[in-house]
């Protein structure tokens, strides 16, 4: 029984506020259960794979009832349990937009690239003349 137990609490987590790894939970998580370095609640919706904040009711489950605090423990029937997050703080990986243009066009497609000096003119508009011949 202690190595079922153990297998079960080995499956870790993702807190959804601190992205601290919890292994102290057992499976299935408790409605009021708490990430330990935060104290976030985890039965909730920012927990839960259903969660898409892009929607109006930020749930991509039409059954579930809406709930106010998504940050809060909840009974939804449809808590569905989502393990991992990005790392807190991190960006999307960027696009090389005109590689895709290229691949899309052909190489170039035709469009020149000029160089521009708009930033050397900048800079001798409000540099004052120096009196040095």
């Amino acid at each position: 029984m202690v190595g079922l137990l153990a297998r079960v609490m080995s499956n870790s987590l993702q807190c959804w506020q601190c992205g601290t790894a919890v292994t102290d939970q057992p499976l299935p998580l408790s409605t009021y259960a708490e990430c330990r370095p935060c104290r976030a609640q985890l039965h909730c919706c920012r927990q839960c794979q259903h969660y898409n904040p892009r929607l109006r009711v930020d749930c991509d489950e039409p059954r579930a009832e809406s709930h106010s605090e998504r940050e809060k423990a909840n009974f939804c029937d449809w808590f569905k349990l989502r393990r991992e997050f990005g790392e807190p703080g991190e960006k999307a990986p960027s696009v090389d937009h005109k590689a895709e243009l290229n691949a899309l066009f052909g190489t170039d497609a035709g469009v020149t690239e000029t160089p521009s000096n708009s930033h050397t003119q900048l800079d001798d508009l409000f540099t004052a003349p120096s009196d040095d011949p």
